[in-house]
């Protein structure tokens, strides 16, 4: 039978891979796997570290490259002025969802741009970048919604 910890592992390794599709260094998405499998809302430098068993570099950059893109903060621990506590930062996660979005719908913006300067000759290219359109307008305006009214809370707070 499996036991919490290696299942918790396991989610931690799965969100390192699943991540790497969406342009995240492997250990980012690690380090975000072990703040979404804790309860701990803080970990120190060292506890990540230690409890993903990586280099100091390779927590450094992946912490570094969390924290550019809002996903994690840090605060300073009150007893330590120089200890840097870190957390997941969830209004940064929304807006990086919102981020994505606006990139989406600018494509979308860019594809309607393209169909007017084309000719007619690649009829099939021209076909794809019509039904893009559409399945892009139906897809954003949806999770828009879905975005808005699950995460209005935390958009407001923005």
């Amino acid at each position: 039978m499996e036991t919490k910890e290696k299942r918790k592992k396991d989610i931690i390794n799965t969100f390192g891979e699943l991540l790497v599709k969406d342009n995240y260094p492997p250990i980012a998405g690690r380090i975000l796997g072990l703040f979404y499998t804790s309860d701990q809302k803080y970990f120190t430098f060292e506890e990540i570290k230690e409890e993903l068993n990586i280099s100091k570099s390779a927590t450094s950059k992946a912490l570094s490259f969390l924290h550019n893109i809002e996903e994690v903060g840090f605060t300073y621990d009150e007893n330590n002025k120089r200890l840097r506590l870190f957390y997941v930062n969830i209004e940064g996660l929304v807006k990086r969802i919102s981020l994505v979005l606006e990139a989406y719908n600018e494509q979308t913006k860019l594809f309607e741009e393209v169909l007017e300067i084309r000719s007619k000759e690649n009829e099939l290219l021209n076909n794809y970048i019509d039904k893009s359109i559409l399945f892009s307008q139906d897809i954003l305006g949806f999770v828009q919604e879905k975005l808005e009214h699950h995460f209005k809370d935390i958009l407001k707070a923005n």
